[in-house]
């Protein structure tokens, strides 16, 4: 029986095979997350944030949907520390808790990619390894806007890279995060690590998707 308080999200596979293509998936039929909140789990206002996920034979499809105003995102190269400033984040466990997949998109559609180890106590990141297949967009909802305001980012990440090949009915355990500097810093998550100052290699609290 899964754990009830570890929360879930239901990941629908694509009527037919998207190879890719995140804005081919029908993300208007797909189920959303619960909001973000804020790490520590204390509650308190925060930028709204949901995700929506989707998976065909290829690949694990990602949707962010961020509620914002103005950003601080001025990295521009891949691997980048783009957690120093404004970044979703999807951390993917597809196989074990030991090893899993670190994935930072930033609203300026740059990103950060790191295979992770973790021992249970400490982490250890190699962010050399690269998705190399790996494509994500980010997307205004008002470009004509001067503010940058809300904005959608996408990741489609190839099970290749995630080394497991999906079926229906499997667990992946996953979480996802959201930094915001703007007006002080927040520190978000799907389901949160209970980590204060704020820390999110904790794999423990990681939850599930469900691959459907």
């Amino acid at each position: 029986m899964a754990n009830q308080q570890r929360p879930q999200l239901l990941c629908f596979k694509t009527p037919t095979a998207c190879e890719g293509d995140y804005l081919a998936v029908p993300w208007g039929s797909l189920p959303l997350s619960s909001p973000f909140v804020h790490s520590h789990g204390r509650g308190g206002e925060c930028y709204h944030t949901q995700v929506q996920v989707a998976w065909d034979q290829g690949f694990l499809y990602v949707r962010f949907h961020c509620e914002d105003d103005e950003i601080v995102a001025n990295m521009r190269q891949r691997d980048q520390p783009l957690y120093d400033e404004e970044v979703v984040e999807a951390f993917i466990a597809p196989v074990s808790l030991g090893q899993y997949f670190e994935f930072n998109l930033s609203p300026r559609n740059v990103v950060f990619d790191s295979l992770i180890e973790h021992d249970g106590i400490t982490f250890t990141g190699y962010p050399h390894w690269d998705c190399l297949q790996l494509r994500h967009g980010v997307f205004r909802r008002n470009a004509a806007a001067k503010s940058f305001g809300a904005w959608d980012g996408y990741l489609a990440i190839p099970f290749e890279c995630l080394n497991t090949t999906p079926a229906s009915g499997q667990t992946i355990r996953a979480n996802f995060y959201r930094i915001k500097r703007h007006g002080g810093d927040q520190y978000l998550a799907w389901s949160p690590t209970g980590a204060d100052p704020a820390a999110f290699h904790i794999p423990q609290k990681f939850g599930e998707l469900i691959l459907a």
